[in-house]
């Protein structure tokens, strides 16, 4: 059932050592087993021969048995590979007690957990930066939540809050769960983003996308795949588990995102 969907992301910005990088993109696992030990799950991604791995969020739930799936996985990636792990909202929905131990867990592991910090990654003499994105629960929009607020936004004024000034000398990746305010991210200075929590919008429609997002919103604009916008990109990760709802024409997605880089525009 796994998928595995290639992206390539050109870009002039990109310094020529990161020329080929490849990224596997792991999100919204939500406890999810794919055989034993999440061999098929790891067998997939070895194949993919990717130099780092992202994990951006929902990757367990609120039960013992989620998060120790979790923590299997991501010790028995971190053995191989590097691997970065930001929080999703089912994450940030765990007491403090849980969520600080599922950190410091995975920290212990070797995983590096980002929030609302970054972090440099170099190959070849160049550098890039990873920054990981943490934001409140009130911007998910969820209505079924006690804290929803109604028309809540969040900016790039937000994200420079949360990340601090974006380095415009640099190549600048950045992980955050919700795909939501992607603008915002744009235009604070991510030059890729990497989402997942849509699901894939659980329902796929020929010609039409996604049907559903966890807020309740028909047709979500940024349900999964890439987006390209004023010169940047996102990808959004359809998932590899589900919370709610069937999934249908939606397999488990593993994305492999590759950078290139794109000589300047000699116009």
């Amino acid at each position: 059932m796994l998928h595995t969907v290639n992206y390539t992301i050109p870009s002039p910005r990109l310094p020529e050592g990161f020329h080929g990088f490849r990224v596997v993109h792991l999100s919204d696992l939500h406890g999810a087993v794919f055989g034993d030990n999440n061999k098929f799950l790891i067998h997939r991604i070895g194949q993919a021969r990717p130099h780092i791995i992202a994990m951006t969020g929902d990757m367990a739930d609120d039960d013992r048995a989620s998060l120790a799936n979790l923590t299997s996985l991501a010790d028995r990636l971190a053995d191989r590979w590097p691997v970065y792990y930001i929080p999703g909202n089912h994450e940030q929905a765990l007491s403090a007690a849980r969520f600080l131990g599922l950190a410091k867990k995975l920290e212990s592991l070797g995983v590096t957990v980002l929030e609302n910090n970054w972090v440099t990654l170099s190959r070849r003499g160049s550098f890039v930066k990873l920054y990981g994105l943490t934001m409140a629960m009130k911007y998910y929009k969820d209505r079924l939540r006690a804290d929803y607020v109604r028309g809540v936004h969040f900016s790039p004024a937000d994200t420079e809050k949360a990340l601090g000034k974006a380095d415009r000398d640099c190549y600048n990746i950045l992980l955050s769960h919700n795909p939501l305010y992607y603008p915002a991210y744009r235009d604070w200075g991510a030059d890729l983003t990497l989402s997942g929590h849509i699901h894939g919008g659980i329902i796929r429609i020929p010609g039409l996308g996604g049907l559903l997002s966890p807020d309740l919103t028909l047709f979500p604009r940024y349900d999964g795949g890439h987006f390209t916008e004023r010169g940047k990109h996102l990808i959004v990760s359809r998932g590899l588990g589900n919370h709610f709802l069937v999934r249908v024409m939606n397999p488990p997605e593993i994305g492999v995102i590759t950078l290139t880089r794109q000589k300047e525009s000699s116009s």
